[in-house]
């Protein structure tokens, strides 16, 4: 009779982990998305080959999950791990030329 009810403890035991594991992994899925949106620096314009983008200064708004950011280019791959499945808008400074756009 004893080992009867040890054997149902960890079954028991093994059920709630999973459950456990379930419900984190689907809360790991669900946490909210970052929307970043700030000013660009660029590379030159005559700059040629791989480059990409880093985050060189971050501002909390009134807003959660909102940030203010200022972002600049760099030359070379990004490092490996450094997209987090976040909305971001890069802003330019400089005037965009769009006479030969079609409206």
């Amino acid at each position: 009779m004893f080992r009867h009810h040890s054997s149902g403890c960890h079954r028991m035991k093994a059920k709630l982990l999973a459950r456990l594991e379930r419900l984190e992994a689907r809360t790991a899925l669900s946490k909210p998305l970052a929307f970043r949106y700030g000013w660009l620096k660029p590379l030159p314009p005559d700059f040629e080959g791989e480059r990409h983008v880093v985050i060189v200064e971050k501002q909390l708004t009134n807003s959660p999950g909102i940030e203010w950011c200022e972002f600049e280019e760099r030359p070379g791959p990004a490092p490996a791990g450094l997209a987090d499945g976040g909305c971001t808008v890069y802003l330019m400074r400089e005037a965009l030329d769009c006479s030969d756009v079609a409206l």
